[in-house]
């Protein structure tokens, strides 16, 4: 024997009916079996809403009646032939004279009461198993319509009663001896001693078919619902979930009652007594295996033995502090009673081990209700101070973690606290069953769907997803984009991790998909935005999004977004950047920089900023972080100004140097940008600010090597024009320099706290004059490199060199945050 139920949505039409009339005919050529149905899917809430309508005395309960009646009536059409749907039709109209009596009633009365709420409920399913009942006896299955308040007795507490086993159960046993036919059962509704109409709760035709499963000892029970089984989360909010193929009893206990929607939290229980195996089917995929539950699951789940993660979202928190309670016997037991007697139903209970507080979540249309009885409990010990406070917190969510081999496992606990740290979830209240089957914490809703998929990723998943957010289209994030395209697959491969781009904004246009944006279609997926509005816009549906490892990228060199920088790690919020005007820009940002990432869990990482695509700040951080102590740094940090002074040292006049640098893309489109030497100095002033120098670009001594005629409003062609007249003075000066078997280089030096950058002299011998092309290079002198500076060299200009670095600096933010 075994028992089929179908959820209300394998049932929603006449077409999934069919589809469900297929599934019974290929079980009975195997089994004998009963089948147990819901209502057909929406019809019960329909049913609630109406009976509201009528309550409030609102005459258009009539029309959602009219409205039901209509479907089931076009239900039948679809499936009956004209003299079947004759016959149907006298039985559909004498249920729905019944129901529109009662509704007549509360309409008149303007009142609905639980138990009049239960009969009203009851129609749904009591339609749904006559009209499949007929279906199959046309498709020739001798199958029996079977009214479960025949079978099923219960307590009168309407809404969620309680079943009468020993009566139940000889019902159960007696009709099956007494009838052949196929059973198809109403899911969800019984009866009590009196006769009246009662519900096993919603979701309570799982319950049905586990109740007869147990009268019957069943070999099986099967649900059929539209999922393919239980999954490690809710696929609806975690894309990545998967189908768990066996768990336990145990398990699908945990899961069910922390909120997993396909599992009626009571229906394990007549299972787990005569250790029926539970079934778990998708109705619109009937070869696959689904998930079967079991007493004893072997398969292994993920990290620690984790089986699945589930949720229960919108509770309120009820926080109960004060210094009174500590060692006061009672208090807790007071607490519970006061709120039993109430009705009030407590989801979860976190204590301190001070006794200082006790945190209790309910659903929210109890909370008011719950924050007055235990004020109104506790009245003496608030007015003495021993309590301080009774306070609500709204807008909550239960997040759960189940294994029944969690137990004795080390490191589940930590790795589910690091994972929501790293990723800024902020944890309320956790609680942990003696059994260490199942770990929950409470957390704001609006973290929810971010704290469930990080939670997901680092426990069942090997590879880590990283979420992008770029900033600027231009050269370097063309480049960048590119590299991670042509990289994709060797980053799954070997170090399990995908990069999602999720956001790209310029100054006109912007995309945004928490599912991906095409790394080959990009630019067609870009729509414009509102001028002015891009990336204040854009960061803000960054936060929206909410993604778990989200990264900002700025590619851009726009103050507006590096201003954006401490708002961003405040928000946790990782950012890699190639924009100096964050970490070179004013002192009061570079500090608010600094200040929210003290504060915070992001990271902020720009090594681009002075190297391009050479480590020159986490040399620098390296050193620090190990105790030695920074004497100089001199170097040549300007691909460009490198370029320049090596292709002098062949003869090269100056002037010819430059218009060559600026048509191999080696300088700004305005060469003076680069001669001027300011974005060289804002680079030595992010070494020296990385060394705890407050100091302010002002503070930096630059040579200006545009010569002065030329520094005014004039335009890039005329300059190059003008600029043949000046290489006299740089020939001497070349000159001079090969006199004093030295090399003319534009250098930066900071020394003492002292920043001084200009052309000068460098002997031969020095590493410096080793530079060929576009190469940087930077010496650190330091306690224990004092002799034989520490060098770092390599190249130093191009938007693929730099894209280089900041893809480096993604990957490491991604070593951070996978496990």
């Amino acid at each position: 024997m075994k028992v089929l139920k179908f959820g209300g949505s394998s049932i929603a039409s006449s077409k999934r009916i069919k589809n469900v009339i297929q599934i019974i005919h290929n079980a009975v050529r195997n089994d004998k079996i009963i089948v147990v149905v819901s209502a057909f899917g929406g019809v019960t809430d329909l049913l609630i809403e109406t009976g509201l309508k009528a309550e409030q005395g609102d005459a258009s309960y009539r029309e959602s009646l009219a409205k039901l009646e209509e479907r089931h009536r076009q239900t039948a059409i679809e499936l009956f032939s004209e003299d079947v749907y004759q016959d149907a039709l006298l039985h559909l109209k004498k249920e729905f004279t019944e129901i529109n009596n009662v509704l007549q009633g509360v309409f008149l009365l303007h009142e609905r009461s639980a138990k009049s709420a239960d009969l009203i409920s009851s129609f749904g399913e009591r339609l749904s198993a006559y009209l499949i009942s007929r279906a199959l006896t046309c498709e020739g299955i001798d199958a029996s319509y079977v009214d479960a308040r025949k079978l099923i007795r219960t307590d009168r507490n309407y809404g969620h009663a309680c079943v009468s086993f020993e009566e139940t159960n000889a019902r159960i046993r007696a009709y099956i001896e007494s009838d052949s036919a196929l059973p198809v059962v109403t899911g969800f509704i019984a009866s009590a001693n009196d006769d009246t109409t009662t519900t096993l709760g919603r979701g309570g035709s799982d319950y049905t078919a586990a109740i007869l499963a147990g009268a019957l000892s069943a070999a099986e029970i099967q649900i059929w619902t539209d999922v393919p089984g239980l999954m490690s989360a809710d696929p609806r909010r975690v894309k990545e979930a998967y189908t768990l193929p066996i768990i336990s009893y145990a398990e699908a206990m945990e899961l069910s009652h922390a909120g997993a929607k396909v599992l009626h939290p009571y229906t394990v229980r007549p299972a787990v007594e005569q250790k029926i195996p539970l079934v778990i089917k998708n109705t619109f995929d009937p070869e696959n295996p689904g998930t079967t539950i079991v007493e004893k699951a072997v398969e292994e789940g993920g990290f620690g033995s984790v089986k699945g993660i589930s949720s229960v979202n919108d509770v309120v928190l009820v926080d109960i502090a004060g210094s009174g309670m500590v060692g006061v016997p009672g208090i807790a037991s007071r607490l519970f009673a006061s709120l039993a007697q109430a009705g009030i139903n407590i989801i979860f209970i976190s204590q301190a081990s001070s006794e200082q507080s006790i945190s209790l979540a309910i659903n929210p249309d109890k909370a008011e209700k719950a924050k007055a009885i235990v004020e109104k409990e506790f009245a003496s010990e608030i007015a003495a101070r021993q309590i301080e406070r009774v306070s609500l917190r709204m807008g909550m969510a239960i997040i759960s973690i189940v294994g029944d081999k969690m137990c004795g496992k080390p490191g589940v606990s930590a790795r589910l606290f690091e994972t929501l740290g790293k990723n800024g979830v902020n944890v309320f209240a956790v609680a942990q069953g003696a059994n260490e089957m199942n770990i929950s914490v409470v957390v704001d809703s609006v973290e929810e769907d971010k704290a469930l998929n990080c939670i997901h990723e680092s426990f069942f998943l090997s590879r880590n997803k990283i979420h992008l957010f770029v900033a600027g289209t231009g050269t370097i994030a063309s480049s960048l984009i590119r590299q991670i395209a042509a990289h994709r697959d060797t980053l799954r491969k070997e170090l399990n991790l995908e990069i999602e781009i999720c956001g790209l904004v310029n100054t006109r246009k912007m995309a945004l998909s928490k599912d991906g944006i095409s790394l080959e279609m990009w630019e067609s997926e870009m729509q414009p935005h509102e001028a002015g509005s891009g990336i204040e816009q854009f960061i803000d549906n960054i936060r929206k999004l909410n993604l778990h490892n989200s990264i900002f990228v700025d590619c851009t060199a726009s103050q507006v977004v590096a201003a954006a920088y401490p708002s961003l790690l405040g928000s946790n919020i990782s950012v890699v950047t190639a924009n100096k005007l964050g970490t070179a820009g004013s002192l009061a940002l570079y500090q608010k920089i600094c200040s929210a990432l003290r504060q915070g869990r992001a990271k902020f990482l720009y090594e681009t900023n002075v190297g391009a695509g050479l480590p020159i700040i986490g040399t620098l951080s390296d050193l620090k972080k190990s105790g030695d102590v920074i004497e100089k740094i001199e170097g040549v940090v300007s691909g460009t100004l490198s370029y320049i002074f090596t292709m002098l040292k062949t003869g090269m006049r100056f002037s010819e140097i430059i218009v060559e640098a600026k048509e191999a893309g080696y300088t700004e489109p305005d060469p003076r940008e680069d001669l001027s030497g300011a974005d060289f100095a804002r680079k030595f002033l992010i070494l020296a600010r990385e060394l705890g120098h407050k100091m302010n670009f002002e503070d930096i001594e630059f040579e200006n090597l545009v010569p002065e005629p030329l520094r005014g409003d004039i335009s890039v062609q005329e300059f190059l024009e003008k600029l043949p007249a000046y290489d006299s003075y740089f020939e001497n000066l070349l000159a001079e320099a090969k006199a004093n078997h030295a090399v003319l280089s534009y250098l930066g030096r900071l020394e003492n706290g002292v920043v001084k950058i200009g052309l000068s002299q460098v002997p031969e011998t020095s590493p410096i004059a080793t530079l060929t092309g576009t190469e940087n290079m930077i010496s650190f002198t330091t306690g224990r490199y004092h002799q034989n500076p520490l060098i770092v060299k390599g190249p130093g200009a191009g938007a693929e060199v730099t894209a280089g670095g900041v893809f480096a600096d993604i990957l490491r933010i991604s070593n951070y945050f996978a496990y």
